[in-house]
Parts: structure tokens; C-alpha cells; sequence
């Protein structure tokens, strides 16, 4: 065996130690899995929801810690209703579209993350 075979290999689920979860739904599948990849660098065991009514309907049956959504259809304040019904107690972070009203995050009780997001704005929402 070399020194790096089996660098990439992913860790077994019984080996993970994550207390928290989250969601991530996004309609940019790059933006989908750089969001994924750094809130499982934050501890987080994390799903993706590629279809966004899909994931509205697998909220309303999981509970998870925090939600991150974004993208056209998605960072709008009725898709925020809607994902703030399904998961009353989850922490929500939106990456909202142009035509979405800041003042609707604070009544919707959400998070916004102005775009462009970067990884250091994205991991400074998740202090450990």
C-alpha cells in the first residue's frame, strides 16, 4: 500500500461523529455541492434537495438543523414561507434572488446571505 492510496476514500457512516444536520437545496448544482462540502467541514451531516418542491416535502418529514437555499425560484420570500412552515424550528439561510425584500427575511424569521457567497462568509454563519 502507498502512502496516499486510499486518500479519497469517504469515511464510513458508522465512523462519523456529526450531531447536526442540515439541508441543502439549491437550483446551481456547483453551488449545491460547494455549500455541501463545506457544512460537512462544519460538522454537519447534510442532504441535497435538487428538486425544491421535492425537498419542501422531505422537510416537512425530517427535522434538520439548519436549511441553506438558494437560486432562481428559491432565494424569493415565498419559497421562504414555505420552507419556514416546514421547518419552524430550523435555523434558515437564503441566498436570495434580486427581487426578494430584505425586510421580508426578518418577518419570515430567516437568514440572508448576500450573493456572490464565498466559503468564508458561508463559514462564518456556522461558529463553532
Amino acid at each position: 500500500m502507498t502512502l496516499f492510496e486510499g486518500w479519497f476514500a469517504p469515511v464510513p457512516w458508522s465512523d462519523r461523529t456529526a450531531t447536526r444536520s442540515g439541508l441543502v437545496i439549491m437550483t446551481n448544482a456547483r453551488a449545491a455541492v460547494a455549500t455541501t462540502l463545506i457544512l460537512q467541514e462544519m460538522g454537519l451531516t447534510v442532504d441535497v434537495g435538487a428538486e425544491p418542491e421535492y425537498a419542501l416535502r422531505w422537510l416537512r418529514q425530517a427535522r434538520y438543523d439548519v436549511v441553506v437555499a438558494g437560486g432562481p425560484g428559491v432565494g424569493v420570500a415565498t419559497f421562504a414561507a414555505k420552507l419556514r412552515d416546514a421547518a419552524p424550528e430550523s435555523r434558515i439561510v437564503i441566498v436570495p434572488e434580486p427581487e426578494m425584500n430584505p425586510d421580508d427575511a426578518g418577518i419570515l424569521q430567516v437568514e440572508i446571505l448576500e450573493p456572490p457567497v464565498d466559503v468564508n462568509q458561508l463559514v462564518a454563519c456556522f461558529p463553532e
